[in-house]
């Protein structure tokens, strides 16, 4: 948890309801919120294998067939070899800030009780704390339900994840619907778009653009219609966040190649929200962390599959975001976490959850499928991507096209399992050198991961997905 202007997650989250001294007044209350951003750094969600697992799943990365290139690590899931003793690690880090974050959003709703009516300021205040965990929470439950349920576009009316928006000991939840919990979702990034103050910026964090922000906060709204299908909202949640010309605007060719290993952004740019990378944070993975795992100098057990690598011209900018090693050159790898500092061993990457092309492409999406947004067109959007790149640019668009930019443009940044996931499309992949599942047919029970067995074992109430 970052203290002043240090460390953002250096200390534990404080999650007991019981600590009343401490969820008692308002600097308590911002201690604990920041401590609530800490499991996002987790090895277990966007500190690697939440982002590789996706992309290990969909076939823009794979295991090196080098040998010396692989330790072990994410086997499983370049294979799509699950079970309930080998799943994602996401539930108990997901869950973790959830408790944090009702545990501040708790507090708050006593603390504003108290307030003196006239006491605008404090209301201010603790709103903002709150809307910030409310975020948290609907992130939890949102990365949590694409994970281990089918997609809400296909049914929506299945079993998705518990739902947990009051802390109570000994809980045993059973799971809600895929449905439910979307809805859970909205109405807490709601809830935090509507008591924000839009003049909030924090100043005592190391990074402003790791904390939640009104932005953000439409941001993930515009991702979470994308993945309903809900085309109108996801536009015009997208629209809010583009015409922020004044924080926000498409990376130049020449800054996309460095913006990655920067410390912080500079200036106007893409980044939304990220998770700031520590070498002291308490939850950094330290040698399982992603700057690490996709290192050839490092593990290097997850590189960039051929599939990925052809899609990219050789005057498209985002072809220069890879590497090779002398000892592997069958092999390359992606640079967007070539670390902050690359003689540090490990070093670390800021990683990015929520970024400006993001919102280009949901907007491009769902102008195609029937949003409107007064003098924008799908086609003119997607042509100012692509010119951004210094890619060609397409003579007409289809829904093709979107998929493909969305990969090359977010690849390596988690979505791609999601996206072949909500678009209810079969995954064939060609670059692929496993014995099993090499092609993933839609619909199939693989598409929602196995609920851990400790999960299984310990709530009587918790049900397994489908044959596991």
């Amino acid at each position: 948890m970052l203290i002043g202007c240090s460390d953002f997650v250096i200390e534990e989250p404080i999650t007991s309801q019981s600590d009343v001294a401490t969820l008692s007044s308002y600097e308590g209350l911002d201690k604990a919120t920041l401590g609530a951003y800490s499991p996002l750094y987790s090895p277990s969600w966007y500190g690697a294998n939440f982002i590789l697992s996706s992309e290990l799943r969909a076939g823009n990365a794979k295991n090196p067939t080098n040998s010396n290139f692989r330790t072990g690590r994410y086997s499983n899931e370049n294979a799509w070899n699950f079970d309930p003793t080998v799943t994602s690690p996401l539930w108990y880090t997901a869950y973790k800030t959830i408790t944090s974050a009702n545990s501040v959003i708790d507090a708050v709703d006593i603390k504003m009780a108290e307030l003196i009516q006239n006491d605008d300021e404090d209301t201010v205040r603790y709103n903002n704390l709150k809307a910030e965990c409310l975020f948290l929470r609907a992130l939890g439950h949102f990365d949590l339900v694409r994970t281990y349920a089918q997609p809400y576009t296909y049914a929506p009316e299945s079993d998705g994840v518990p739902i947990v928006v009051e802390n109570i000991s000994d809980n045993q939840p059973s799971r809600n619907t895929v449905a439910k919990v979307y809805e859970q979702v909205i109405n807490d990034l709601q809830l935090a778009e509507s008591i924000f103050d839009k003049a909030h910026k924090r100043r005592d964090v190391s990074d402003t653009l790791a904390v939640v922000s009104l932005p953000a906060i439409h941001a993930m709204l515009s991702r979470v219609y994308l993945n309903m299908g809900e085309w109108q909202k996801c536009a015009d949640y997208a629209t809010l966040v583009i015409d922020k010309k004044e924080v926000f605007d498409l990376w130049t060719t020449e800054q996309y190649t460095e913006v990655w290993t920067q410390d912080k952004q500079r200036g106007v740019g893409e980044v939304i929200f990220q998770v700031y990378g520590e070498a002291g944070a308490s939850s950094n993975g330290f040698w399982d962390e992603i700057s690490w795992i996709v290192n050839p100098d490092g593990y290097g057990d997850v590189a960039a599959t051929m599939d990925l690598r052809l899609l990219l011209e050789e005057d498209d900018v985002r072809s220069t975001l890879f590497r090779s090693h002398p000892q592997a050159m069958e092999s390359i790898w992606t640079n967007k976490y070539a670390g902050k500092n690359p003689e540090q061993q490990p070093s670390v990457s800021n990683i990015i959850v929520l970024r400006l092309s993001e919102m280009y492409l949901n907007r491009i999406e769902a102008l195609y499928n029937g949003a409107r947004i007064s003098r924008i067109s799908a086609k003119r959007e997607l042509d100012k991507l692509t010119n951004a790149r210094g890619a060609s640019r397409y003579s007409t668009i289809n829904e093709e096209i979107i998929f493909i930019e969305r990969q090359k443009e977010l690849c390596f940044e988690g979505h791609i399992v999601y996206d072949y996931a909500r678009l209810n499309r079969s995954l064939v992949r060609n670059d692929y050198d496993g014995l099993i599942n090499k092609d993933v047919p839609f619909p199939s029970y693989m598409w929602a991961l196995p609920i851990p067995k400790r999960e299984i074992d310990a709530n009587v109430n918790m049900v397994q997905n489908d044959n596991y």
